[in-house]
């Protein structure tokens, strides 16, 4: 049985102030388990193509390729690192989120090329203090047919939170990411899954599974 792409994080609750400043950041937690949707602020940011791109490879023919849906895998939008044991409200360091995603496709020859941002942010807790902070963020591109992850890449984004402030929004933009083409339509093929890996375990090879 295949083992998860990503982490699962611990439902713990958070207190309400920290919730409450996340809402006002602009979090959207519990709420990542939708596509992205077209035009979203993150893409207009990065400049992605939304739900398909026209601008191919150089070299390639042009032709519209329909991208993947992204998703960020239920579970893993939050992560939250606590200043002792057992994890309270009041020893909450800080929380790292996601917050939006974005993807550009096209073609490269037999291949698919595939940009992905993710955007989040890291708000600090009762027991947090300003400083740089790393968050590990998976991208995974799945194939739909069997679920088996061709690609799986872990990426640390570097967030700095100054003093006087309690959060600091973090960005990453992947390289491109190939995955083979087979037809237009690739939503129907492939979908993109991203989240926060509390686990880290790095790259994983692709076209292999992992074991229990």
């Amino acid at each position: 049985m295949q083992r998860r792409i990503l982490a699962r994080i611990g439902r713990l609750g958070l207190v309400a102030a920290v919730s409450l400043g996340l809402s006002a950041c602009g979090g959207r937690l519990g709420n990542f388990d939708q596509p992205e949707p077209a035009g979203s602020k993150l893409s207009n940011l990065l400049g992605l193509g939304g739900a398909s791109s026209n601008a191919p490879a150089a070299g390639t023919e042009t032709r519209r390729i329909f991208c993947p849906e992204i998703f960020v895998l239920e579970g893993t939008a939050a992560s939250r690192v606590y200043a002792g044991a057992p994890p309270s409200n009041d020893n909450l360091r800080y929380q790292s989120s996601v917050d939006d995603v974005a993807r550009e496709c096209a073609l490269d020859g037999d291949r698919i090329s595939l940009k992905i941002g993710v955007a989040g942010k890291v708000l600090l807790g009762p027991a947090g203090a300003p400083g740089a902070f790393n968050v590990p963020v998976r991208v995974a591109v799945v194939r739909e047919k069997d679920n088996q992850p061709l690609v799986s890449k872990l990426y640390r984004a570097s967030a700095s939170v100054p003093a006087g402030e309690t959060y600091a929004a973090f960005t990453i933009v992947t390289e491109p990411l190939f995955v083979p083409f087979v037809q237009d339509h690739a939503e129907d093929d492939y979908s993109i899954k991203v989240g926060i890996d509390e686990g880290g375990g790095g790259e994983k090879p692709a076209g292999k599974r992992d074991k229990r």
